[in-house]
């Protein structure tokens, strides 16, 4: 039957091999099987180089300033900008008098 560690046990052998006890001695002085006490202390390491998988990170979300979606009319050597929003009447009546041609 497989035994059930308490994480207090698990962390106690941990902080025995980072003090610089060896993991097999460690492991026998606690009564664990060597495999479980390198998987932890493997375990261990992985935990405190990722950062710790159990403490969330925030980040600041910054949002893209928005693309500029211009429309360039030309007429004849005339060019016209025309942005979201424009007002239609009043391109039309810019392009005639452009164009020579009456509203």
């Amino acid at each position: 039957m497989r035994k059930i560690y308490k994480r207090s046990e698990r962390a106690e052998l941990v902080a025995a091999v980072q003090r610089g006890e060896p993991v097999p001695s460690a492991a026998r002085r606690l009564g664990v099987i060597a495999s479980t006490a390198y998987t932890w202390v493997q375990r261990s390491k992985d935990e405190r180089d990722s950062g710790s998988a159990r403490t969330p990170t925030f980040v600041e979300l910054v949002t893209a300033a928005p693309a500029s979606t211009a429309l360039v009319v030309r007429v004849g050597a005339a060019e016209i900008e025309l942005r979201v929003g424009f007002d239609a009447g009043l391109l039309r009546a810019v392009v005639a008098a452009l164009d020579g041609g009456a509203p």
